[in-house]
């Protein structure tokens, strides 16, 4: 290729996938046809571009890596799918719309070069003149090395799954399509989002805090101020290594007012000034401090003893800023967990290869693959789709059986959930506690666990479930009592006959109702004479209402322990300020009893604190607790090992094998 200096600028035609335009400052405007994009800002990438950050178009099948430092949008308009722009000079990369040929090579991708807009053309103060591989002529600006950069840079990806090493792959079900932004994910630490990133902490099979990205950790005699000191060996996937001034982007964008996490207050509210970040009221949080590139200090607000268990949950983990700046970038997130995305087929596939630069070594397991939608997880298991699944226990028998399908390893693995249905108190008629009480009143849990669990689950004592500091506590509990429930309802604001229309809005398709919503709609018109309307939404959509507010009056809610405290069910599901308070309920009284909790250092003067709060709930009747989930069968192949039951969800594939 050829290149000599030139006093003119012009691009001809040639591929159509990637289009270059250049213009350098006012003196040269852009060509009238070209769009106009709206950018997105991205942090520059480092002055040398070291560790470049590769982008995924979210439509067209191609990725490159942006110059460092350039801008990028998909919304441009016009006939670019893309615009990548550097803001100080006018030039800009253009992804056109028309995609490449399915059955292209990825040598091919090399050759998607530039072209104009139909004579297009601009003078600027130099340029140079290079030769492309079909012979044609073309003109570039100072900087030429960063176009060619992207351009070399560009391959195609494929629409067929990558060929696998079943031996070394560890295959899951991963069910509906994972989300894997930390901030906003609802799927836990232990799936593809615990695989793909970590945070300060992390919580073990035997529920310990471990160091993860933080090596070590000081904590102030009064409990106030963490000073957490960095793994030097922490390292995204691409080999950035991770410095504190990426913990403080991380926790600033998942606090963020624009990211709308439903998660961040409960999991991190406890850090000085993070409130008032998330309010929008305060320009950064107060209580972070940077000592050094390896050193963070965190003050809290007040002291909690829970502040570490928290840091394990995903809304804490590390984002890698020059990526999370790309549009679709969850899709291709460049993390720092022990296993990076190797291809992303939309509802299809998730596969992850073992990331290299991994500060506790690379996994002994190579890869990962995720279905999704994929079909009935037992099916998939039975004809080696996937290597784990879950049994009943009538069908532990057939685990043990080496020429059934559902042979393998038998996992039985206790569970700190709570199954509950909850009311709207902010809604009529459920803002009238009688009616509340009323419909408590017609639930005989033992029953409901009979019918609905096959007598798998423990009826419910209170909220906190089994394994949970104090569990067992004395409650007084609201006992199946029809006529105590007619009398409740008949003696409240509303009558059966004048109460407004109630609507129980449920996670399914097509208005089907589950058996658990069948016996409590059931249950309540035949003892109340109350007709519940159901309305079945989609997951996704489900989801979105939830964190928006807008769902009717009851919601068939579980809950499962993140972190082994009282606080993570009582203050997390009820205090007047969480998000996951979908009761809408609000009492000063209760309020007052786990915030009193929260900092009390004496375990037992906690605990009381927390029965009292407790008991609150069993008379206010927010909700109706209903079952404790009992232990889950699980079954892996016999060539899977390493798994340890965890009574918590906990990133585990890291510490798994395959043997031969």
């Amino acid at each position: 290729m050829a290149m000599r200096n030139h006093q003119r600028f012009m691009l001809t035609g040639l591929i159509a996938a990637l289009l270059v335009l250049s213009a350098c400052g006012p003196a040269a405007p852009a060509p009238t046809a070209a769009p106009s994009p709206t950018l997105t800002p991205l942090p520059p990438a480092g002055e040398d571009g070291t560790y470049p950050v590769r982008y995924f178009h979210t439509e067209l099948p191609v990725s490159l890596e942006p110059p460092p430092g350039w801008l990028v949008s998909e919304e441009t308009g016009g006939m670019a799918l893309a615009a990548i722009d550097d803001a100080d000079t006018g030039a800009q990369i253009l992804l056109n719309a028309e995609a490449p040929d399915t059955g292209a090579s990825a040598s091919d991708a090399n050759l998607l070069a530039v072209r104009t807009l139909h004579g297009a053309e601009a003078v600027i103060d130099e340029a140079t003149e290079l030769t492309f591989e079909s012979g044609e002529p073309g003109y570039l600006r100072r900087g030429v090395e960063a176009f060619l950069a992207a351009a070399r840079s560009l391959r195609l990806e494929s629409y067929d799954p990558l060929p696998l090493d079943r031996g070394a792959t560890l295959s899951l079900d991963a069910g509906d399509a994972e989300e894997l932004d930390p901030a906003i994910t609802h799927v836990g630490p232990s799936g593809a989002v615990g695989d793909l990133f970590r945070g300060l902490v992390v919580l073990d099979p035997n529920l310990q805090i471990r160091p993860a990205i933080a090596e070590r950790w000081d904590v102030s005699p009064d409990g106030a101020v963490y000073t957490f000191h960095l793994n030097p060996a922490a390292r995204f996937h691409n080999g950035r290594p991770v410095t504190a001034d990426d913990v403080v982007f991380s926790w600033e964008r998942a606090a963020s007012p624009a990211i709308g996490s439903s998660t961040v207050l409960t999991y991190m509210g406890d850090i000085a000034g993070l409130a008032a970040f998330n309010a929008g009221s305060a320009d950064s949080i107060s209580g972070l401090e940077l000592i050094d590139e390896l050193t963070l200090q965190v003050t809290l607000a007040i002291p909690r003893p829970t502040f570490l268990y928290k840091l394990a949950y995903p809304v804490s983990w590390i984002v890698d800023r020059y990526n999370v700046g790309f549009p679709g970038w969850e899709r291709h997130p460049n993390g720092t967990g022990p296993y990076r995305l190797a291809q992303h087929l939309q509802d299809q596939v998730l596969l992850l290869e073992a990331n290299p630069w991994f500060y506790a070594g690379e996994p002994a397991i190579r890869s990962i693959r995720y279905l999704m939608y994929a079909g009935y997880t037992q099916q998939l298991y039975e004809t080696g789709d996937v290597d784990q699944a879950y049994v009943t226990r009538d069908q532990i028998t057939r685990v043990e059986d080496p020429s059934d399908g559902l042979y393998g390893t038998l996992v039985t693995e206790p569970a700190m959930c709570t199954n509950y249905v909850s009311f709207n108190t902010s809604e009529p008629p459920f803002d009238d506690a009688r009616v509340r009480q009323a419909f408590a009143h017609t639930v005989d849990r033992q029953r409901y666990v009979e019918a609905i669990t096959n007598g798998e689950d423990l009826a419910a004592r209170g909220l906190l479930p089994p394994g949970m500091p104090g569990f067992g506590a004395s409650l007084d509990l609201p006992d199946y009592d029809p006529q105590s429930a007619r009398a409740l309802l008949a003696g409240s604001a509303y009558v059966a006959s004048s109460l407004p229309e109630i609507v129980w809005t449920v996670p399914t398709s097509g208005g089907w109702a589950s058996p658990a919503v069948a016996f409590l709609a059931d249950g309540w018109q035949r003892d109340l004479g109350v007709e519940v309307r159901v309305e079945g939404i989609e997951w996704q959509e489900y989801y979105e209402r939830l964190d928006a507010g807008d769902f009717g009056q009851i919601l068939l809610e579980g809950w499962c322990a993140d972190y082994p405290d009282p606080e993570n069910f009582l203050e997390a599901l009820f205090h007047s300020t969480s998000a996951q308070n979908h009761a809408h309920y609000a009492s000063a009284e209760f309020d007052q009893l786990v915030e009193r909790a929260r900092v009390e250092t004496d375990l037992a003067q906690r605990l009381e604190a927390y029965r009292l709060a407790e008991q609150m709930l069993l008379d206010d009747a927010p909700a109706v607790f209903l079952n404790h989930s009992g232990p889950s069968f699980m079954i892996w192949r016999p060539d899977v090992g390493g798994y340890l039951p965890a009574a918590i969800g906990v990133p585990q594939h890291a510490g798994m094998w395959k043997s031969d």
